[in-house]
C-alpha cells in the first residue's frame, strides 16, 4: 500500500486537511470565545495571550502533536522518505493557511517543531535547548529595555542556526547522503514558510510583535 502512487497522493492531501485543523480556534470555541484570529495571531502565542495558559498550553501541545503525527505514521507505515518530507511540507502549510479557517492560519512555528522532533530528534533537541536559553537571557537582559516578545527572539535563532545544526550532524545520515540532503530542504523550506507566514502576519497585526 506504502508503494501505491494515489496513496500517497492521499497522504499528502490528507496531511494539508490534518493541518488545516488549527486548534487555536477549536479551542476558542470551546471556550466560547468570540473573534479569535480576528485580533490577534491564531497560533499557540496568539492563543496564550488572549486566554492565558489554559488555552495557550493546549493549542501548543496540539499543534505540536499534528506536526509530529505525519512523519510518525508515514515512518511507521513504511512510506518513502521524499513522502513523507512532502508530506509534512503539506501539514506545515495546512496550518499556516488552513482552508477550513478561510486560510487564516497561524504562523508554524509549533507545528514545525511537532515535524522536526522525530524526522531530527538530536538536532531538534540542540536547536531547542539552544534557542529556550537564547530567549530567557534575552527576556532578562535586552527584553527589558524593548518590546519584542522573547519567543520571537528563540524562533529567529532556532530559523538562523538549525540548518547550521544539521549540515555539523550530516555524519548521522545515510552515506549515499539523499537522506541529509532531504532533511536540509525540508528544514530550509520549513524555515522559509515561517518567515513569509512571520512577514504576513505583522502587517496583518502591527501591534502584536511575536510570533505564533
Amino acid at each position: 500500500m506504502a508503494d501505491n502512487i494515489y496513496f500517497r497522493i492521499f497522504f499528502i492531501i490528507a496531511s494539508y486537511l490534518i493541518g488545516s485543523v488549527v486548534f487555536g480556534y477549536v479551542i476558542a470555541k470551546i471556550l466560547g470565545k468570540k473573534g479569535f484570529g480576528s485580533v490577534d495571531r491564531p497560533g499557540t502565542a496568539g492563543a496564550g495571550r488572549q486566554y492565558g495558559l489554559k488555552a495557550g498550553i493546549p493549542v501548543f501541545l496540539f499543534d505540536c502533536g499534528k506536526g509530529a503525527a505525519i512523519p510518525l505514521i508515514g515512518m511507521t507505515i513504511g512510506l518513502d522518505m521524499l513522502t513523507i518530507v512532502i508530506a509534512s511540507f503539506a501539514v506545515l502549510l495546512g496550518h499556516n493557511w488552513p482552508v477550513f479557517f478561510k486560510f487564516r492560519g497561524g504562523g508554524g512555528v509549533a507545528t514545525a517543531m511537532g515535524i522536526s522532533a522525530p524526522l531530527l530528534p538530536v538536532q531538534f533537541l540542540i536547536v531547542l535547548g539552544a534557542s529556550l536559553a537564547i530567549a530567557l537571557i534575552y527576556r532578562f537582559t535586552l527584553g527589558k529595555k524593548h518590546k519584542v516578545n522573547p519567543n520571537v527572539i528563540g524562533s529567529l535563532f532556532a530559523i538562523l542556526v538549525f540548518p547550521l545544526v544539521l549540515y555539523f550532524f550530516r555524519d548521522r545520515f545515510s552515506p549515499t547522503g539523499k537522506t541529509f540532503f532531504l532533511m536540509m530542504a525540508l528544514v530550509l523550506g520549513m524555515m522559509i514558510i515561517i518567515l513569509i507566514k512571520g512577514i504576513i502576519l505583522h502587517f496583518i497585526y502591527r501591534k502584536v510583535p511575536t510570533a505564533g
